[in-house]
């Protein structure tokens, strides 16, 4: 991963409906992508998110980008199964 693409200080948070967890750190640098179109119109996957490890990450974490954009963690890709890079794959939900 070039360290360059991860520009974007994001907030890790628990989801609403998961356990409440205190991430440490709870902000890190990302990078983030969108997702490449899908064979199926339902894909739901909408970004790509580049993280270094972070043992607490989950199913139920949520990244918080820029104050107002929430990117739900719906797959997760321990990179060369090493420990050092996680690829996130995410869904946006807009909330008004």
């Amino acid at each position: 991963m070039n360290i360059g693409a991860m520009r974007h200080l994001v907030t890790l948070e628990a989801g609403p409906d998961g356990t409440p967890t205190a991430y440490v750190p709870s902000r890190v640098y990302a990078a983030i992508a969108p997702a490449p179109p899908g064979a199926f119109d339902e894909q739901r996957i909408t970004h790509q998110v580049s993280i270094w490890y972070h043992p607490q990450i989950t199913f139920d974490t949520v990244i918080v980008h820029q104050g107002t954009r929430r990117l739900y963690v719906k797959g997760i890709q321990n990179i060369n199964e090493q420990d050092r890079e996680l690829m996130l794959l995410c869904e946006e939900v807009k909330t008004p």
